[in-house]
Formats: C-alpha cells, structure tokens, sequence
C-alpha cells in the first residue's frame, strides 16, 4: 500500500522512482527509529486510503491513484476519513518519501544512488570507511 503511495508521488519514468530508490524501506527503517511517534498517524494513513479506493489503491491505475493523492493535497478527501481533508498525512508521507529518494543510501533508500545520478551529484564515499578495491 505505502510503495503504491510513494510511487504514485514519485513514478519511475526514463529514471527510477521512488519503488525503484527502495523508499519504502527508508520509510520503514525511520518508523521503527526516528518517527517512531508517527507510526499511528501512518497506520491511519494507509487504512484511510485503502478505504477510500475501496481496498483497491495498490491495484489501481497510477493516474488514479495520483487523483486521489491530488485531492489530499488540496486538503479535499472526505473528511470522513481524514478530519483535515487529508493534507497532513499526504505533506508527511511526501516529507519522508523526499527525504528516502534524495537522501543517503545508508539510511534505506535512494538504492545505488538513483536519484544522485538522476541530477547529476556524485556518489560520496560513506564517512569514516575507506573505500578499496578487492584484488582477486
């Protein structure tokens, strides 16, 4: 469900997207340590969606599934399913899918530099470890 969310936010074209850069598993890594508070506010989330797309969003077509994300940006889902219209778990969910495919693929996404390539920025050695080639 939140793979068919940050690929809907940020879909893979000439480039990887956001399935591709493995957000997902950013996202999960930080809510098991980081935004360990947030994970009720995710579960919500992802059972408001579903419920919204009548436990179809995973299935649907992207152009839909950007609809509806389109309409919680905008603050308009059914208040029914999210008191604010939606808007604070869609700036969360793009907030940390951000930060998964443009940050550092130490923490869990952005796999083999994806969108570092995609702009152009070279890959950093990771601090403290001396980068070596094995001689066979």
């Amino acid at each position: 469900m939140l793979e068919a969310w940050v690929d809907a936010l940020i879909p893979a074209d000439q480039d990887p997207g956001a399935r591709d850069a493995r957000v997902v598993l950013y996202i999960d890594r930080q809510l098991a340590r980081k935004f360990k508070r947030q994970q009720p506010a995710y579960r919500e989330a992802l059972s408001a969606v579903d419920r919204l797309a009548e436990g179809q969003f995973a299935q649907i077509p992207l152009a839909e599934r950007s609809e509806f994300l389109a309409a919680m940006e905008r603050g308009e889902a059914p208040q029914g399913l999210f008191p604010d219209g939606g808007k604070a778990a869609f700036e969360m969910v793009l907030a940390h899918t951000l930060q998964g495919f443009y940050g550092s693929p130490r923490h869990g996404g952005n796999k083999d530099y994806a969108s570092w390539k995609m702009i152009g920025v070279a890959p950093l050695p990771v601090r403290g470890r001396q980068q070596y080639e094995v001689q066979s």
